[in-house]
């Protein structure tokens, strides 16, 4: 009862300090200061994070730029730390950098790693050839900021997906203004991790070198994880109008996976084991290797970008199965951007596309104990595609832009089965997709948007082969229509971000188990819909000689139903509760900063498609602070789930909660603390 209170009395005081973002607000509008400001955040931004930052402020579409400052004092390791404060984003932890990434209602077929959403690092596609994808070869220390494109405004990269794209960049001799440095951080549970990084321009060369070493216990048995982690950036400047660029990403991942408790096992004690994840000894490692190359050149008449990447993977990954898999991907990709005049009204277009090719050795074993058994799965997966898109925009009035886009997907599916060619096949998708946007500048400071887009999105390798065990399966390909409409403000002390959409959809992915101990299958539903609502605030409350207090915000809220299915009628979509609230208000005084924050998930989510089990909401307090000793040398901690609650993080859904396995609950994070220094040196000031 007293943790309740606890959390109930210091939600209501974040909350209180969020809702003062409108006293802030009427005060800017009072004094008339008004700035063409994109983003207010009290952090300090790189010119690459402010650039893009602009960009997005001329999208017709709900747009978030989270540059790395804002998440450098919390020991950040995945999305659900870097885009906690990202409307409409939710993040559901699993296991070590894992989590179920979910943009507007994307992914909720998905109960493990990437699908839904199109992933760019440093202009190269993260997701395989079909799609799918992990997140774990991403460190955000080797983030400079990123631009979250949700639904329709993944056009602009080429993405048609229903949760749009994330495109990341990583650290630069530009980000980092030539500057090095360490981290060095500890924790809860185990916890190290072990970062540096260096940075420099000798000329014509500018680079970014960074690697990262991490371990973690868990707090629960069978969570151990070491990694370790390799960036590099260079750029060479053959004259003032072409520039090549080349990166590496490396990443060899060792994981341990704790497993699922029955959500009675949970509530008594999150902190237990799963019997079967240590006799199974279930796990997850994984060496990926990716390689870039990208030439930009300034011809006059336009920018043109052209280059190529390659990857190689492997992963052994112990789960009631064994998957076994060696994997390689190739990418060609070419981009050119114009500005010029038509009939007296100025134009910007950009023209896109890829060439795609994937291979992947995929087996499957019965788990004997952790070690590979009796094989029943031996399959050759052979993923390739094309896609080319063109966006444009016109002014059409100084105040008012219209936006379009076209994006023409072709990917193909080869499975060979080795086991029983039989059990083999092939499948093409291909698919015109458009979108129309506007934009209305009110002022300087308020901006309308508004866009209709269409949604397409092939199944996986993973769909089409029923995890690798059912045998070749045509599924059909996702289609759907998104309405958009929203607006922005950007204050001089207070920014903020609505949008409101409708999102109709054909065939959508959904995923239940139906053998226990055989990953989910996926299926086509018929039609469903979503409505939703996002609220991003931002706001200077007060600034004065006793200190500064800031606050940011949001809300996110997200209804996904069938609409009118033979089976579950206008039931709920399972895996997310309707209302997402996370807020944080931060006071500052000189080198020093304190920010109290609040994550409320509300309960009137369900666990399976017949929706006769409700999931679990919850009510998460956390705190961090920061001491800066100078520009160099800095220090935070950070407390997590003050109050201890025992809660759910993710679950595995089903078709019906009355006759399926207990045992799909994932336990959030128990109290944790965790500690670091950082140090700079070197660079410009």
């Amino acid at each position: 009862m007293k943790t309740q209170y606890l959390a109930r009395t210091a939600g209501f005081v974040l909350l209180a300090a969020a809702g003062l973002s409108t006293a802030a607000f009427a005060e800017t509008a009072e004094t008339g200061e008004l700035q063409d400001r994109v983003v207010v955040t009290g952090y300090r931004l790189s010119a690459p994070a402010e650039e893009a930052a602009a960009e997005a402020a001329r999208q017709p579409g709900n747009i978030s730029i989270i540059d790395a400052e804002s998440f450098a004092t919390r020991y950040a390791i995945g999305f659900a730390d870097t885009l906690a404060f990202t409307a409409g984003v939710v993040a559901q932890p699993k296991f070590g950098e894992d989590s179920r990434l979910s943009v507007r209602g994307s992914g909720l077929a998905n109960n493990m790693h990437l699908r839904g959403v199109e992933l760019i690092f440093n202009g190269v596609p993260i997701n395989n050839a079909d799609g799918f994808g992990d997140y774990q070869e991403l460190d955000p220390l080797f983030v400079s900021h990123m631009a979250v494109n949700r639904g329709a405004n993944g056009f602009r990269t080429g993405s048609t997906m229903l949760g749009g794209s994330i495109e990341i960049e990583g650290l630069s001799a530009a980000s980092l203004n030539n500057q090095s440095g360490v981290r060095l951080e500890a924790g809860s549970f185990g916890t190290t991790r072990t970062h540096g990084r260096t940075s420099g321009t000798h000329g014509n060369l500018d680079y970014a070198l960074a690697a990262t070493w991490q371990r973690q216990d868990g707090f629960r048995p069978n969570a151990n994880q070491s990694n370790g982690r390799i960036y590099a950036d260079l750029g060479w400047r053959w004259n003032d109008q072409v520039e090549t660029r080349f990166g590496l990403l490396g990443s060899d991942i060792n994981q341990e996976m704790p497993g699922n408790l029955t959500l009675a096992q949970l509530r008594a004690d999150p902190r237990q084991q799963d019997p079967a994840a240590i006799a199974l000894r279930y796990g997850r490692d994984l060496n990926a290797w990716r390689g870039w190359t990208v030439s930009h050149f300034d011809t006059g008449v336009g920018r043109f970008s052209i280059g190529g990447s390659a990857t190689t993977r492997t992963l052994w990954h112990p789960v009631p199965v064994i998957v076994d898999q060696d994997m390689e991907d190739y990418r060609l990709f070419a981009r050119w951007s114009h500005e010029a005049e038509l009939a007296g009204l100025p134009v910007e277009f950009t023209l896109g596309g890829d060439l795609r090719r994937s291979e992947t050795d995929a087996r499957v074993f019965l788990n004997n104990g952790g070690t590979a058994g009796f094989q029943i799965g031996n399959a050759r997966q052979k993923g390739s595609g094309a896609n080319a898109f063109i966006d444009a925009r016109v002014g059409l009035t100084e105040r008012f832009d219209l936006l379009a886009g076209l994006v023409n997907n072709s990917t193909r599916r080869e499975v060979e089965d080795r086991i029983n060619p039989a059990a083999g096949g092939d499948v093409s998708f291909s698919s015109v997709t458009a979108r129309i946007g506007a934009l209305y500048r009110f002022d300087d400071a308020l901006t309308g948007f508004a866009n209709i887009s269409q949604i397409f999105e092939p199944p996986t390798f993973s769909d089409v082969t029923q995890g690798g065990v059912g045998g070749f399966t045509p599924i059909r390909a996702m289609e759907g229509t998104s309405y958009e409409i929203g607006l922005r403000g950007a204050y001089d002390r207070f920014r903020f971000e609505a949008a409101l959409y409708r999102i109709h959809l054909d065939n959508e992915f959904t995923a239940f188990t139906v053998v226990p101990g055989i990953p989910a299958a996926i299926f086509n539903a018929d039609d469903t819909v979503r409505t939703g609502f996002e609220l991003g605030t931002e706001a200077l409350l007060h600034e004065g000689e006793a200190g500064t207090w800031r606050t940011r915000l949001a809300y996110t809220y997200g209804d996904f139903r069938f609409d009118g299915d033979t089976t579950y009628g206008d039931n709920r979509l399972p895996g997310l509760g309707r209302h997402r609230l996370v807020a944080e208000l931060r006071y500052g005084f000189g080198p020093f900063e304190i920010a109290p924050s609040l994550t409320w998930q509300s309960g009137d989510g369900f666990t399976d498609y017949m929706n006769s089990e409700k999931l679990p909401g919850y009510t998460l307090l956390g705190v961090s602070a920061r001491y800066d000793v100078n520009d160099r040398l800095g220090f935070y901690v950070e407390g997590r789930n003050l109050t201890d609650e025992a809660y759910v993080s993710a679950v595995q859904t089903v078709a019906d909660a009355s006759t399926a396995a207990l045992a799909r609950f994932t336990p959030g994070e128990t109290r944790a603390v965790y500690a670091g220094v950082t140090l700079a040196f070197g660079g410009g000031q």
